[in-house]
C-alpha cells in the first residue's frame, strides 16, 4: 500500500513561495486505479512525482509498501544523444534486466523501425512517448504512475496500451492523470479532484465530475483581450489560442467528445454549443458541431457548421464531401461554392454565423433564422457587403434596437449567450475603451463603434439620426 500523509508542496518563485498541494491524504492499495482530475496547474503531476518519489514534499509523509514506476510515457530521463537501442540497454541494466529480451520487446511494440537505432533527439514527441511507454512496459512495478498516456500515439496504439496496462496488468495499483474524464471513468475504480492545492476523492465518478465542472465554472472562462487586428485570420489563430489554454471551455468539448463516441448526438450537440458559446472562432468544434448536427438529419445545421468552419480557416478539400453531402440543392443543381479567407483584411473576409449573428444585431434586423444563415453563407459576401445590405433593408424611420446584453451564437440554439462586446470591437477594428465609454453615453452601438475608430475603409451608409439617437 502507498500511504500519503498530510503532503504539502511548496516552490519557491521569484514572486515569493507558490504551494501548489496544501494537506493531502490519500492512500493506495492493490488493485486500486485512481484517477485524478483537476485543471491546468492543479498540482497533478506533482502530486505524481511526489509519489513516484523523484520529488520530495516540503512537509508530510509517503510511505511506499510497493515498488513504484516513474510516470509512464515520460520521457526526462533519456539520454538524448544515445540511441533507443541504447536507452534500453541502459534502463535495463539498472533494472537488472536482460538487455536483449527487452530490446526485442520494444522494437515490436514501439514500432521504430529503423528509427530505434538513431539519436533519441532526432525523435517527434510521438516517437519519444512510444518509446517510454515500451520502456515503461520491460520493468514489472506494483504501482503505476500513468500521466497523460492517453495523448500517446494512435487508436491503435492507445488499445495496445491499454491491453499491455489494464488487461495484463489489471491486478495492480494505478494513479492516472488524464485531461480526458472518459479514460479515467472507463479505466479507474476510485476518482479524486485537485483544486486549489486541497484535493477531495470520491467513489462515483459522475459525483466526481460534476464537482470537477463546478470548480471549473466557479471563474469565467477565460477570454481574450480584443485586439484590432487588421487581417482576420491574425485574429481567429490569436482567439484559437486563448480556447485551447481555457480549462472550462476544453472540459466541455471533451465532454461532447465522449457523448459522439458513444453515438449521443443530441448531448454531444448539447456539449459542442456550450463549448461554442464560449469561444465561437474555434473552428475544428464547427466542424464537429456539423457533424453531430448531419447524424440528427439537421442539415440545414450542419451545412452552416461547416461552411462556418471555412470561413475561419478550416480547409476547403476537407470539409466539401461534407458539404455536398448535407446541400439541399437537388441532384440538377451544381454545389454552391464555398467562401473561404485569403488572409487579407477582416472587412473582405466572408462571415462565419458567428459574425452574420453579430452583425444582424449591430443593424438592428434581429436574429437569424438557420434558412436565412445560411442564405448569407451561400452568397458568398464579404463581411463588409454583409453589413451594407443589412443596414439599406433596415427601415430609415425605425429607431435601430440595442443590442441585447448577450446573442445566441449556435444556430437553432435560443438559449446558448455570450458576451458580444469584444467581438464586435476586434470585428470592427475599434478602440475597446472609446466603445466602452460611447455606449455608457447612450450611444447606439453602430454609431458608438465608429466613434471608437471601428470599420475604418469599410464602405457602408453613412450614420444615420436613429443611430445616433439614445438608447
Amino acid at each position: 500500500m502507498i500511504t500519503v500523509e498530510n503532503i504539502t508542496k511548496v516552490y519557491r518563485t521569484r514572486t515569493g513561495p507558490k504551494r501548489v498541494l496544501d494537506d493531502i491524504s490519500f492512500t493506495l492499495a492493490k488493485g486500486e486505479r485512481l484517477g485524478v482530475l483537476g485543471r491546468n496547474g492543479a498540482g497533478k503531476s506533482t502530486l505524481i512525482r511526489l509519489v513516484s518519489g523523484a520529488e520530495r514534499p516540503t512537509a508530510g509523509r509517503i510511505t511506499r509498501g510497493m515498488s513504484v514506476s516513474w510516470p509512464l510515457a515520460f520521457g526526462g530521463a533519456f539520454q538524448a544523444q544515445l540511441t533507443g537501442v541504447d536507452n534500453v540497454r541502459f534502463i535495463s541494466r539498472l533494472y537488472a534486466q536482460d538487455p536483449e529480451h527487452n530490446l526485442a520487446f520494444v522494437e515490436e511494440f514501439a514500432e521504430l523501425g529503423q528509427y530505434l537505432r538513431e539519436p533519441v533527439m532526432t525523435y517527434s514527441s510521438g516517437m519519444r512517448a512510444r518509446l517510454a511507454f515500451a520502456i515503461s512496459m520491460i520493468i514489472e512495478f506494483d504501482c503505476f504512475l500513468i500521466d497523460e498516456i492517453a495523448a500517446v500515439g494512435d487508436a491503435r496504439f492507445h488499445e495496445r496500451c491499454n491491453y499491455e496496462l489494464f488487461d495484463k496488468r489489471g491486478d495492480r495499483a494505478m494513479m492516472i492523470i488524464s485531461h480526458d474524464p472518459g479514460y479515467l471513468r472507463d479505466h479507474c475504480n476510485r476518482w479524486a479532484v485537485i483544486d486549489s492545492g486541497r484535493m477531495a476523492t470520491f467513489d462515483d465518478f459522475e459525483t466526481a465530475h460534476d464537482h470537477f465542472l463546478a470548480q471549473m465554472r466557479v471563474g469565467k472562462g477565460l477570454r481574450a483581450v480584443a485586439q484590432p487586428f487588421s487581417r482576420r485570420l491574425t485574429a481567429i489563430d490569436s482567439l484559437r489560442r486563448v480556447a485551447h489554454e481555457d480549462e472550462h471551455f476544453m472540459a466541455l468539448v471533451r465532454q461532447a467528445d465522449a457523448a459522439r463516441d458513444r453515438h449521443d448526438w443530441a448531448a454531444a450537440e448539447a456539449g459542442y454549443a456550450a463549448a461554442l458559446t464560449l469561444h465561437p472562432y474555434e473552428r475544428s468544434y464547427w466542424v464537429q458541431f456539423g457533424h453531430v448536427a448531419r447524424e440528427q438529419g439537421r442539415l440545414v445545421r450542419a451545412e452552416i457548421a461547416y461552411r462556418t468552419a471555412c470561413a475561419f480557416g478550416e480547409p476547403v478539400r476537407a470539409l466539401a464531401p461534407f458539404i455536398a453531402a448535407v446541400e439541399r440543392t437537388g441532384n440538377a443543381v451544381p454545389s454552391v461554392p464555398v467562401a473561404s479567407p485569403d488572409g487579407g483584411e477582416t472587412r473582405r473576409q466572408p462571415p462565419g454565423y458567428t459574425d452574420l449573428a453579430l452583425l444582424s444585431a449591430l443593424a438592428g434586423c434581429g436574429p437569424l433564422s438557420d434558412d436565412a444563415a445560411l442564405a448569407l453563407l451561400r452568397a458568398g459576401h464579404s463581411m463588409e457587403d454583409v453589413l451594407a445590405m443589412m443596414l439599406a433593408e433596415q427601415n430609415s424611420d425605425a429607431k435601430p434596437a440595442a443590442l441585447p446584453e448577450a446573442i445566441a451564437v449556435v444556430p437553432g440554439d435560443a438559449a446558448a449567450r455570450r458576451e458580444w462586446r469584444e467581438d464586435l470591437v476586434r470585428l470592427a477594428g475599434a478602440r475597446q475603451e472609446a466603445f466602452d465609454v460611447a455606449l455608457e453615453q447612450g450611444e447606439q452601438p453602430l454609431a458608438a463603434l465608429r466613434r471608437a475608430g471601428g470599420f475604418a475603409g469599410w464602405s457602408l451608409p453613412a450614420l444615420t439620426s436613429a443611430e445616433v439617437t439614445s438608447a
